[in-house]
């Protein structure tokens, strides 16, 4: 998220990876008889199965480790860390435009959000390259010793917005002038050697190669790691381990953007492509867009939700807390030249630009301070902007109306409601989200409950449990009995279903077809059974 392309299409994986799953879940409503039996059927393609596995996270696991990835390991497990930069002076303009008073404030409110490391990145023609200018190194410096003031270890990024690859003599001077200093400094909890390389560009892939070696031994103990991302990080993980398998980093970074719901299953498959090497997410988030209003309420409740699935999932997985990008939002203004002035590329802050919080701030806090990280998804629809409730997302609804009542509810005001949703047969109206938590191993059991209850009902109203393969690919699909026609009181629907052995998310839908009436759903909640 730090390089000259930056933000540009880092939404892209997400998108992409939603709009198969609605791709998806069309094909199988167009032809559903409506029993829910239908997976095999209706399936469209042979799905990608990565097996679930145990994550390997102890000596015991991983007899295979170097001693340096056993120690990687160990700095890792406790490491809760933030991506920084100024608001106010992003990227190179952190050290064109140095401010420590500035910092200092932004360190002490990153350590107020439970925060114990923060990431640094130094651009290496902004220090003076090959020869590091004293004055950055000074600030450098400085910077390191606020963030330690605040009880905070420093990741060091280097190289970035650097791709001189043939340059090797240079790199080598530069990496010892910016290095040397904190050689087994335990301030510092890592070196990154270079953000978000991309392996399959021979020409640094062969730098990596030669550098690696070069930075591990100017760092002495401290671990040294290489990022990858990319709508599928497991395949460029694969790259990166065999780009350097005859000399592996002390472990491997991945920046993940995609799909909250398959992040668990992502991760699975990294941590099985890495081995015996370990794993770590080292940036993840979604950004809340340019708006005001409603809709930016809405988007944060987005962001607050996307950050708890994939801490959930990092933390499932036995991975340590995934690093979210980044503590503050841009100001668009500030932006130096090379960087993404997009407003939408800009929000990924947990903290607004004027530095009040958003919601994923709190949730981060009690994540890294304790009760821990929350698993709920707005299942009471207490929550909603503009007539939408929060976290769930109408699906096949342009011919209905498909709205969030904040007024009418069972034991407490909200909820989901379906209207007029007979017109196109091939259509099933719903309400869907991805729950935080997901199964964690094939032939798990879970269940989803709610109440609904129907006005003038016709039609079928359900509640279902439909699944995907990490490709996006529809598995099946459990449904809840029906509610009965015509107007009741609030009942209880319920479905029981069974994680499929290519399962990497369970989707939650809150249906509604042939209904010239209205369905109405609220308190939805979803368990997974140990």
């Amino acid at each position: 998220m730090v390089t000259r392309r930056f933000a540009r299409g880092r939404r892209w994986p997400v998108l992409l990876l939603v709009v198969a799953l609605l791709t998806a879940l069309a094909v199988h409503f167009a032809g559903s008889d409506g029993t829910g039996g239908g997976a095999a059927r209706h399936a469209t393609a042979v799905p990608a199965c990565t097996p679930w596995q145990a994550a390997a996270t102890g000596p015991d696991a991983d007899p295979q480790s170097s001693a340096r990835q056993f120690a990687a390991r160990s700095r890792l497990a406790g490491l809760k860390l933030l991506s920084y930069y100024p608001a106010q002076a992003p990227w190179s303009r952190m050290w064109q435009d140095w401010h420590p008073g500035r910092i200092d404030a932004d360190f002490a409110r990153i350590n107020g959000l439970g925060a114990n490391a923060v990431r640094l990145m130094v651009h290496a023609k902004t220090f003076g390259y090959p020869a590091p200018d004293p004055a950055r190194l000074a600030e450098l410096r400085q910077t390191i010793e606020l963030a330690a003031r605040h009880g905070l270890a420093v990741q060091l990024t280097l190289f970035d917005w650097w791709d001189d690859y043939s340059d090797l003599a240079g790199s080598d001077r530069w990496a010892h002038g910016v290095l040397d200093p904190y050689r087994d400094d335990p301030r510092i909890a890592f070196v990154e050697l270079k953000n978000e390389v991309d392996p399959g560009d021979r020409a640094a892939a062969d730098w990596v190669r030669h550098e690696l070696p070069v930075v591990r031994q100017a760092a002495g103990r401290i671990p040294v790691t290489v990022s990858v991302t990319g709508s599928d990080p497991v395949a460029r993980l694969a790259a990166l381990r065999d780009v350097l398998a005859d000399d592996p980093p002390d472990f491997y970074d991945l920046h993940y953007y995609g799909e909250a719901g398959y992040a668990r299953t992502v991760f699975e498959a990294a941590e099985a492509v890495v081995a015996p090497a370990p794993l770590y997410i080292g940036e993840t988030g979604t950004a809340t867009g340019p708006g005001d209003g409603a809709a930016q309420a809405q988007a944060e409740a987005a962001q607050d939700l996307y950050l708890r699935t994939v801490e959930w999932a990092a933390r499932s997985a036995g991975l340590p807390a995934a690093a979210p990008w980044i503590f503050q939002d841009i100001s668009p203004g500030d932006v130096p030249e090379g960087a993404s002035r997009a407003p939408e590329d800009l929000d990924f802050g947990l903290l607004r630009a004027d530095g009040s919080e958003k919601p994923a701030a709190a949730s981060l806090r009690a994540q890294f301070t304790g009760p821990g990280i929350g698993t709920d998804f707005n299942g009471d629809l207490s929550g909603g902007q503009d007539g939408s409730p929060d976290d769930w997302t109408a699906h096949d609804a342009s011919a209905a109306q498909a709205f969030w009542d904040p007024k009418d509810g069972h034991r407490t005001p909200g909820s989901a409601v379906l209207s007029g949703t007979s017109g196109d047969s091939g259509q099933s109206p719903s309400f869907m989200v991805e729950p935080v938590e997901q199964p964690t191993a094939a032939g798990q059991r879970v269940r989803l409950t709610a109440w609904a209850r129907g006005v003038h009902a016709t039609g079928r109203s359900t509640v279902a449990i439909t699944w995907f393969d990490r490709n996006g690919s529809y598995l099946g699909e459990d449904e809840s009995p029906p509610l009965p026609a015509g107007s009741s009181g609030w009942r209880l629907l319920s479905v029981d279903s069974t994680a499929p052995a290519c399962a990497a998310a369970a989707v939650l839908a809150l249906k509604s077809r042939g209904n010239t009436g209205q369905a109405r759903f609220t308190e939805v909640a979803f368990t997974v059974h140990p």
